[in-house]
């Protein structure tokens, strides 16, 4: 199967050279900053700034010139490299998603950026082709695709051009939508409002201004309204409100520009993810490649009866929110989580009815959290009266996020999946295969024997590394029951 070699879009230059520019920006703003601050912003410096430019263009153009890709003999290959010519060979076979997205500068040009990743890619993805036309990056995807299934159903081999429409019959199977979810703008707006995301954007804003600092003479503004805002608490109050009521806003533009327009799509063996309004994403998940499922319910959207579920997948280069969990569903009401799993990830049951930790976890959970409570409180009281009073509030904070933690730890066997139910601060329900559990661990430190209780850890693989879940103060004969579950015919 072939797929001749070929350059990306000519535009590649300009999203290259937008991509060197980037890299450019801290040595700009240095030299305009010190350059402009000791009068020295001579000829020198815009010769640099210009000559930066320009081997920003020229590296761009240059970058597109060499880069070609192509398929042959099995393999998706690369050749790049300005002065150092490399080139990389990976096997169809370890693909595992072929991902597109699309930029400003991709959506002017009506192009796309393809990401292809294999089993054991990390941060970064395998193949990254920046610019190619929305019908190239289809079928190179399509040949890769069908050549894939070729392999692994061990089918003789054809050629591309004399079964043009075979393969395309065969894809059309393959890709059969089965299921459809798309968040509506109401839902996308509630997303936006119990995100969390405020803090985000206040510490952009207080990290901006302390940059700022050598602009803005925050010591002379200070010195003459200090006074006048002494006496003003109100005005104070007021400035705090809008400060923090400007960054709400913003957070909610932000997540709704992010995460407009998402859809997910359930075909035979994959689930692929749309999103984005000024950055359009795709990305693919295959199904063989899902480890576990969270669902999680923050502060906000625990009380309104929301949840978002996550899936938790063996590593992926693009899309990922954090340590490589993927948004699947947005929002979701409690009592349609069950049924969505069951449309996308039939594999993925989730379980109401937890196994509880036992009485005694109450109070250890108590002990963890309001002992260091009020020790904090107490030396902030002592030592800055009167603002250090209401570190006292700690206290009562400490002893409802521990009770919190105590109901909403649990766990659960069905067949062969493990549900692990805890909260941190946020409300976590986790299922796991237990074929996809790369290790179960039991622990009991010396306090948790004497109560008969210990730690029940299961880890999952995440790109190079491990991602863990636990749940803290399990009876040991449960413990010992979970351990025998996975042990017993893994």
């Amino acid at each position: 199967m072939m797929f001749e070699r070929r350059r990306m879009h000519p535009a590649a230059t300009v999203v290259l050279f937008i991509k060197q520019l980037k890299d450019l920006i801290v040595p700009f703003i240095f030299i305009f900053i010190f350059g402009a601050a000791g009068n020295s912003f001579n000829l020198f410096s815009i010769f640099f700034m210009i000559f930066g430019l320009l081997a920003a263009l020229l590296t761009g153009v240059l970058q597109w010139l060499r880069y070609y890709y192509w398929v042959e003999n099995g393999e998706l290959r690369t050749e790049y490299g300005i002065f150092v010519r490399k080139r990389r060979f990976i096997p169809i076979e370890r693909i595992q998603s072929i991902d597109t997205s699309a930029g400003i500068i991709q959506r002017l040009f009506r192009i796309v950026k393809l990401q292809v990743e294999t089993a054991g890619g990390g941060q970064e993805a395998d193949v990254m082709i920046s610019a190619v036309t929305k019908e190239e990056a289809e079928e190179l995807r399509n040949i890769l695709l069908a050549k894939k299934k070729e392999i692994v159903e061990n089918a003789p081999s054809f050629e591309i051009d004399s079964n043009v429409k075979e393969v395309e019959e065969n894809i059309e199977v393959q890709e059969e939508i089965t299921h459809t979810y798309r968040i509506t703008w109401g839902d996308l707006l509630i997303v936006g409002t119990t995100s969390g995301g405020i803090g985000v954007v206040l510490s952009g804003v207080f990290a901006t201004a302390t940059q700022l600092e050598q602009f803005i003479p925050y010591e002379r503004v200070f010195t003459q309204f200090g006074e006048f805002l002494q006496r003003s608490v109100v005005i104070i109050s007021i400035f705090i409100f809008l400060v923090l009521f400007i960054s709400w806003i913003i957070s909610i533009g932000m997540t709704m520009i992010k995460y407009g327009n998402f859809t997910v799509v359930k075909r035979e063996d994959e689930i692929v993810i749309s999103r984005g309004i000024i950055e359009k994403r795709q990305m693919t998940i295959p199904l063989e490649r899902i480890q576990a499922i969270r669902v999680t319910q923050n502060l906000l959207r625990q009380p309104l009866g929301f949840a978002t579920v996550y899936v938790e997948s063996a590593g992926s280069s693009s899309g990922q929110e954090s340590d490589h969990s993927t948004i699947l569903f947005p929002l979701l009401k409690n009592k349609d989580v069950s049924k969505w799993l069951h449309d996308f990830v039939p594999d993925y049951k989730l379980q109401e009815d937890v196994h509880p930790l036992p009485k005694i976890a109450l109070v250890r959970y108590l002990v963890r959290h309001v002992v260091p409570a009020i020790v904090v409180s107490g030396l902030l009281a002592y030592f800055i009266p009167p603002y250090g009073y209401f570190a006292l509030l700690l206290i009562p904070i400490a002893g409802v996020l521990a009770y919190f933690r105590y109901r909403d730890g649990g766990w659960k066997l069905d067949g062969d999946l493990l549900q692990l139910s805890f909260r941190i601060i946020n409300k976590n329900k986790v299922i796991l295969k237990k074929k996809r559990i790369q290790s179960l661990e039991w622990r009991e430190s010396l306090f948790q024997r004497r109560q008969n209780v210990g730690t029940l850890e299961a880890a999952i693989k995440s790109s190079f590394t491990f991602k863990n879940f636990k749940v803290i103060d399990v009876k040991v004969k449960d413990g010992a029951n979970v351990y025998k579950w996975y042990s017993y015919k893994k």
